[in-house]
C-alpha cells in the first residue's frame, strides 16, 4: 500500500510539472507581434512594430518600437480587445510626460488604427493613423 501511494504521488508530481511546462509554453507563444508603418497627421511615416504581452483575458501589455525625427522611440501602455480577425482594440501609450491613445481593427490578420495624443487639459488630439500587419 505505501508503494502504490509513492506511484501515486510520482505520477501526480510528473503530471504537474507537464502542466506548468505547458502552460509556460503557452504563456511565452501567446505574445505577438505585428509591424508595419504608421503616418503622421503633419506629415512624415516610419516603420512601426507593436509587441502585446497577454497580461489576462483579452487584455494586454503593449510596446510600440518606431522612429520619429530621427530617434528610436519606445512607447508602453496597455490595451483592451481581442487580436482575433472581426475584433476592435483599444488602449494607451506613455513616453516620458506624453500620453496617447489608440483604436484599431483587426482582419486578415491586418490591424488598422489611429492615434490621438492626450493634452494636460485632457482633451484628445488626432495624430495619425497606423497599419501593422501579424
Amino acid at each position: 500500500m505505501l508503494t502504490m501511494s509513492r506511484n501515486h504521488l510520482l505520477i501526480a508530481t510528473v503530471v504537474m510539472l507537464l502542466i506548468v511546462g505547458v502552460t509556460a509554453t503557452q504563456a511565452k507563444k501567446a505574445t505577438e507581434t505585428f509591424s508595419g508603418q504608421y503616418d503622421w497627421s503633419q506629415g512624415g511615416s516610419d516603420r512601426l512594430s507593436a509587441e502585446f504581452k497577454p497580461v489576462g483575458v483579452d487584455s494586454w501589455k503593449i510596446t510600440f518600437r518606431f522612429h520619429f525625427s530621427g530617434r528610436h522611440e519606445t512607447w508602453k501602455g496597455t490595451a483592451t480587445g481581442s487580436l482575433a480577425d472581426g475584433s476592435t482594440l483599444t488602449g494607451t501609450a506613455t513616453s516620458g510626460n506624453r500620453n496617447w491613445t489608440f483604436e484599431a481593427g483587426i482582419e486578415d490578420g491586418v490591424m488598422h488604427g489611429s492615434h490621438r495624443e492626450v493634452k494636460r487639459s485632457g482633451r484628445e488630439y488626432p495624430t495619425g493613423t497606423f497599419k501593422l500587419s501579424r
